[in-house]
């Protein structure tokens, strides 16, 4: 095992503070989000409904379809956060690499505006050596 000391480990542990964060409201915000789309999605009234008989991706994303999606958008939005929570301590590497990549795909992502940015910043902060290091030690 690689141990490094406490001062480099702190270092990289503050550098993954602000994406680790980020991340985690970002997937707090589309939680939120998915839940809302679920309870709409449940009681009819999705964003078919409110198009009233309109064609397309609206249309497309009420009902059967639409609770999928948002079941699939909060799962994806827990993954995020939890893998988040294990930047954020550096806990598992893998965790948090998955979670800022999950976080960049577009529709799938807990909250599409913020987790591309986010999750470019996660990526460039865990691809350094020395914040790599501070999870295996």
């Amino acid at each position: 095992m690689n141990y490094e000391p406490d001062g480099a480990r702190a270092a990289a542990l503050d550098q993954l503070k602000g994406p680790a964060i980020g991340l985690m409201v970002a997937a707090g915000i589309g939680a939120a989000w998915q839940v809302l789309s679920l309870v709409l999605n449940l009681m009819g009234a999705g964003m078919g409904a409110m198009m009233r008989g309109g064609e397309g991706i609206p249309n497309m994303l009420s009902g059967g379809i639409g609770i999928m999606f948002s079941i699939i958008g909060l799962v994806m939005a827990v993954v995020v956060f939890m893998g988040a929570s294990k930047m954020k301590n550096a806990e598992s590497y893998g965790f948090a690499m998955a979670a800022a990549i999950i976080a960049m795909i577009p529709c799938v992502s807990p909250c599409c505006l913020l987790g591309l940015p986010l999750g470019i910043w996660a990526l460039v902060v865990l691809l350094k050596p020395e914040v790599k290091a501070a999870f295996q030690g």
